[in-house]
């Protein structure tokens, strides 16, 4: 099933909600909790059995799921993802990880997870920056699973290193569950693939030097030298 849309309009008011602030570092993530039919490499404990969906999802259920996505990295609350996620939340993200090590194989290992956790998703997200993107494609299955198509042209806005504005393309795969009855939201995420153009990230933060030129950065005033990146929130992350 596929249904094409544009979102940003929708939840444009996303983007200028004041990210909510950590009260301390999400910290490293910890072993997953295993869910039964999802891939989570190192997970512990007894599989959590999936929730049977009692209706196929919707069109318009998916499109709420991607807009729900949408919302959560360019105006992060703290009531939004106690509705939004599920406790057990994991989010993978290999191009968040090898933007970290700015392309190289440490500190952060690849295969592992961003965030193991609802709640050190909420510690992490309370101090990035929004990221502004809109999303180009909605896919989704009947049992939940919605795919999504987008594009940022400012991947590094707000950074201090912001060197360039290449256009970011990404891919990500939301799992969902339907939600409790009463939640706002007909259906909860909880497990994120994400990955994107990790080169042009780069660029655009300043670390990496492009070959030739490069889309510039719409305005003059920035600072193109280079900062050290020792966690997830100084490159942003989808």
């Amino acid at each position: 099933m596929r249904t094409s849309t544009f979102i940003a309009a929708a939840f444009a008011f996303a983007s200028t909600v004041v990210a909510s602030p950590a009260p301390k570092k999400a910290g490293k993530p910890k072993a997953p909790k295993c869910r039964e039919g999802i891939y989570r490499p190192g997970c512990v404990g007894i599989p959590l059995p999936p929730k049977k969906c009692k209706t196929c999802m919707s069109d318009a259920d998916a499109t709420i799921v991607a807009s729900t996505f949408q919302s959560l990295i360019q105006g992060y609350t703290i009531e939004q993802a106690l509705a939004a996620l599920t406790e057990d939340f994991v989010d993978y993200s290999s191009a968040v990880s090898i933007v970290i090590n700015k392309g190289a194989a440490v500190p952060n290992d690849i295969t592992k997870p961003i965030f193991t956790s609802r709640e050190q998703f909420m510690l992490g997200h309370g101090k990035q920056k929004p990221i502004p993107f809109e999303t180009l494609d909605v896919f989704h299955n009947c049992n939940g699973t919605v795919s999504m198509r987008w594009l940022t042209t400012r991947s590094a806005l707000g950074q201090p290193t912001e060197a360039a504005a290449i256009p970011v393309p990404g891919l990500v795969i939301l799992e969902t569950e339907p939600a409790e009855e009463g939640n706002e939201y007909n259906y909860r995420i909880h497990t994120i693939y994400s990955e994107f153009n990790t080169a042009a990230w780069l660029v655009n933060l300043g670390v990496f030097d492009p070959a030739g030129e490069v889309t510039p950065v719409p305005s003059a005033k920035r600072d193109i030298a280079f900062r050290s990146i020792e966690d997830w929130t100084d490159v942003g992350a989808i």
